[in-house]
């Protein structure tokens, strides 16, 4: 059987803006330009930071219908179940971004002191209770989507449906473009999702690209899907 995470559902990590910016190819162009829309974002601090320097970041998750001392509870909850088994599979990660294990607890508990912070401050005004597939964005309120670490990397619980929903949904709510990553499951291999969702005619109207990014940490978790939305 093939090493992984063992989690019990989609983890509570936090990852910061510049992780952000190498994962989905962010310039300042559009951090500034762009309305963006952070899905299923749980405790990244990217909403925080992006709106902090002149960004328009809407972060969205199932997870802000909750009490933030529950949030709190459970991000950390997470953050050590994950720390715990890190050493064990230590060798399916690239050691650069983040030197070791230790570093990286680190880098994530900080991400999410600071999602923690801006969500008591700012609430529901940039953090929005979201479960999807559905969501109550109006049409085209969006000009970019960011999804990170959230469909395809969850393979194994989120089946085709919930993700071609989704992505159907966000075409809805985006009027640009949409940008997912990683590709991969949580084994690092590439998602059995990915080529049906490509194929599939519901988005023969988009452009579909796979492309490599400047980021990898999960060895093999390099390249975002970029749809382009018709018209």
């Amino acid at each position: 059987m093939a090493k992984q995470l063992e989690l019990n559902d989609v983890a509570l990590l936090g990852r910061t803006l510049d992780e952000y910016r190498r994962i989905f190819g962010l310039s300042d162009e559009e951090l500034r330009g762009e309305t963006i829309l952070d899905v299923a974002s749980g405790v990244s601090s990217f909403c925080a930071e992006a709106n902090e320097g002149s960004g328009h970041v809407t972060a969205s998750d199932r997870i802000y219908a909750l009490p933030p001392a529950e949030i709190e509870a459970r991000c950390l909850h997470d953050l050590a179940l994950v720390m715990s088994q890190m050493p064990k599979v230590a060798d399916m990660y690239v050691w650069d971004y983040f030197p070791d294990v230790a570093a990286l607890a680190r880098h994530r508990e900080r991400a999410a002191r600071a999602f923690l912070q801006d969500f008591a401050i700012h609430g529901a005004s940039r953090y929005v209770p979201t479960e999807y597939p559905e969501t109550d964005f109006a049409d085209g309120q969006f000009t970019l989507a960011l999804v990170s670490h959230f469909l395809f990397l969850y393979e194994d619980r989120l089946s085709y449906e919930f993700h071609r929903d989704t992505v159907i949904e966000l075409l809805r709510i985006d009027s640009k473009e949409i940008r997912i990553f990683p590709l991969v499951n949580l084994k690092g291999e590439r998602s059995a999702l990915l080529d049906p969702l490509l194929r599939d005619p519901a988005f023969s109207g988009c452009r579909m690209m796979v492309e490599r990014v400047g980021y990898e940490f999960l060895r093999g978790a390099n390249e975002m899907l970029r749809i382009r939305v018709a018209g």
